[in-house]
């Protein structure tokens, strides 16, 4: 069920992606829009790709586990691309049509992060990991086994079916472990990038002394005009 699943949902994710890219071409977003208005004409796309995303990446963590890092890095990358379109839309700003175009930015760079995440995609789903695949296989086997209401045989081969009983729940309870040791999998995968955050070192300001300041008048008169708190430009989202 997980392939079948994962098919449906890369496939509309595709189309999600598609139209969300044909509206940027075709001018039903465009960044001469007031801020609230673009966001109501794009909510509906980026909110249901960010969570196809989501959807997809946990599929493929579970298809091809061996591509982890890879299926990470490029869901974040389109995750962030959209959350900060959707950020710089919200944020205060003296000049709001100043956003529009910051976002309509992050909108397009999302576009182009989302071809990257379906071709992503499109792999994992065409070649999945061989050991992840035949389990997949095997256990879609033994759910089906479930549908057969009698097994008509002879006697002489009895024996036979019932050492195939026994090798099925054998395996039954082969592929309840091998399950587990995925999700366990997972798990470490989540507990790296959370202590990979730890090893961040913020960087420090340096404070200008009096013998500098004196020296560059040009830093008093810099710090004394800083930027809006919190207020995100340009520069910071260009690749």
């Amino acid at each position: 069920m997980i392939r079948e699943d994962f098919g449906k949902l890369s496939k509309e994710f595709e189309e999600t992606l598609q139209h969300l890219a044909t509206d940027i071409t075709t001018g039903v977003l465009f960044e001469r829009l007031p801020p609230m208005d673009l966001w109501k004409r794009a909510e509906a796309s980026v909110t249901r790709l960010k969570d196809l995303a989501e959807s997809c990446k946990e599929s493929m963590l579970i298809l091809k586990p061996e591509q982890a890092v890879t299926i990470e890095e490029r869901f974040n990358a389109f995750s962030q691309a959209l959350t900060n379109f959707r950020d710089i839309l919200f944020q205060n700003s003296a000049e709001p049509l100043a956003n529009s175009r910051l976002a309509f930015e992050q909108l397009r760079h999302a576009t182009v992060e989302g071809s990257d995440f379906l071709m992503q995609i499109r792999e994992v789903r065409d070649n999945p990991s061989p050991v992840i695949n035949e389990v997949l296989r095997l256990r879609e086997a033994l759910e089906a086994k479930g549908t057969v209401v009698t097994i008509e045989a002879p006697e002489s081969i009895q024996p036979m079916l019932e050492r195939l009983m026994r090798d099925i729940e054998a395996l039954r309870t082969a592929l309840t472990a091998l399950e587990q040791a995925f999700q366990n999998v997972k798990e470490r995968v989540r507990a790296l990038q959370d202590d990979s955050l730890r090893f961040t070192t913020p960087q420090k300001e340096t404070v200008p002394t009096n013998e500098t300041a004196k020296n560059n008048p040009t830093t008093e008169n810099t710090q004394q005009s800083p930027s809006k708190k919190g207020q995100l430009s340009l520069s910071q989202f260009k690749n």
